[in-house]
């Protein structure tokens, strides 16, 4: 318990040092996150050096633990301690790269890619999962299923940080948590590693609290990413390299969910997946008019029920406390219309057209099947819709889609109307037009 306190304590302490050098460091290499009037819309430029200042904090932590030797350090090296210091290093300049806008999509997510493999290569690998007592054997499907996951982890993370303190926030509850489960579990070095993480945390959040003076930024925001990721494995552990699902799953609910529905909302609404917009947990919440600071508190103890079940189910050997939890947090969300709601009503009718096709392959060629869902917003995009899909039937038009997508004025509609199957063999003639509605430069 020693070993951990000095852990959390010289995290917490070199954070809350190193966090406004940063900021001022950020400030005359110009890395700053500027308003864009479209999705950033803080009213002045932030610096975006949390990363450097966390990976700093952390490194200063394990080295003073190391340095105090085997019988009061961290003991042991644990598998893949290596590997998730060298993997961190790589991301958080992946991350500063990316800040600086010298990087494009594809090139962002080869670098993730070359991180998960480091730290794989390293040592951290799931070789085996279980779930209710059943045990599955990945054989030389492991890299690939432990590359996804950190993938997952860290982009999931990554896209929650559009809020002051969320991330931070969120980031300190999992860390915590983990460092709970693996106390219980005898992995002593992983708790330290954990509390390390959340002490850099704690100590960031102070600056990064609303109103914030100092942004995460995709270096500290992929680093927290990998960090869980990896540490999420080692404190899940049942046995060598084998895996409980139950409660990691659970201590991420909020960022698996809330990357879930961006990706069936972009997918589905045919943009691409990394399309941004405003509509994540924290813009749902924000448009309900809640506070910067009661969405924080509330996201928080929607963290705290999901770690709260993840951490009793480690203790009671009983997966179903995990799935509880997340089962519940997730169905409040999409019951009370928080955030949710409007993704799983489009997944679930283009779901239902697609089964009437198959139940009912002969129907729908002439009357032809349309949708409409508002995904964010409240202006009235009904009239122009019944408009334009009305002159798509007298047209013949194969297709037509309405798609609204102003994330400044806070704005998201999807609406498509398809003819279905044409009664005749012959091979139509097509033509395809897209009309982008500009107003104001937007």
């Amino acid at each position: 318990m020693l070993t951990c306190a000095l852990a959390f304590g010289i995290s917490l302490g070199g954070s809350l040092l190193l966090t406004p050098l940063a900021r001022a460091l950020a400030r005359r290499c110009h890395l700053v996150d500027r308003p864009d009037a479209r999705r950033k819309l803080h009213g002045r430029s932030i610096p975006v050096a949390g990363g450097v200042a966390l990976l700093l904090a952390v490194l200063l932590a394990l080295t003073l633990i190391h340095a105090l030797g085997p019988e009061e350090g961290a003991g042991q090296r644990p598998r893949g301690l290596c590997g998730l210091v060298l993997g961190a290093a790589l991301i958080c300049a992946l991350g500063v790269a990316d800040d600086y806008h010298l990087l494009r999509g594809r090139h962002k997510l080869g670098g993730q890619l070359l991180v998960a493999a480091v730290v794989i290569w390293q040592g951290v690998e799931i070789e085996r999962v279980s779930l209710f007592g059943h045990e599955l054997e990945l054989g030389f499907m492991a890299p690939i299923v432990t590359a996804f996951f950190l993938l997952g982890a860290i982009n999931s993370l990554n896209l929650i940080d559009g809020m002051d303190g969320l991330l931070s926030s969120v980031g300190l509850l999992i860390c915590l948590f983990m460092a709970w489960m693996s106390l219980w579990v005898g992995n002593v070095t992983t708790a330290c590693v954990a509390l390390a993480v959340a002490g850099s945390l704690l100590g960031f959040l102070v600056f990064n609290f609303p109103p914030a003076s100092i942004f995460l930024g995709d270096s500290g925001s992929m680093l927290i990413g990998l960090s869980v990721g990896v540490l999420a494995i080692q404190s899940s552990l049942k046995g060598p390299a084998t895996v409980a699902l139950a409660a990691p799953a659970a201590l991420l609910t909020i960022p698996i969910f809330d990357t879930g529905t961006a990706i069936l909302r972009r997918k589905l609404t045919g943009r691409s997946i990394f399309c941004p917009d405003r509509g994540h947990i924290h813009h749902c919440l924000l448009r309900q008019g809640w506070s910067t600071r009661k969405t924080l508190l509330v996201l928080s103890g929607c963290c705290t029920v999901t770690g709260t079940g993840a951490l009793v189910s480690v203790g009671l050997r009983n997966e179903w406390f995990a799935v509880l939890s997340g089962g519940t947090v997730v169905g409040i969300l999409v019951v009370a219309r928080l955030f949710g709601h409007a993704e799983l009503s489009l997944a679930a009718r283009r779901l239902a057209g697609f089964c009437s096709t198959l139940v009912h392959p002969g129907r729908g060629h002439t009357t032809g099947q349309g949708f409409e869902v508002r995904l964010q917003g409240r202006v009235d995009w009904g009239d122009l819709w019944c408009a334009v899909a009305d002159s798509a039937r007298t047209l013949g038009l194969s297709s037509v889609r309405l798609d609204i997508n102003a994330p400044y004025l806070h704005e998201s509609y999807h609406a498509r109307w398809d003819q279905g199957a044409r009664a005749s063999e012959e091979e139509p003639a097509e033509w395809n037009a897209q009309l982008p509605l500009l107003s104001a430069d937007r």
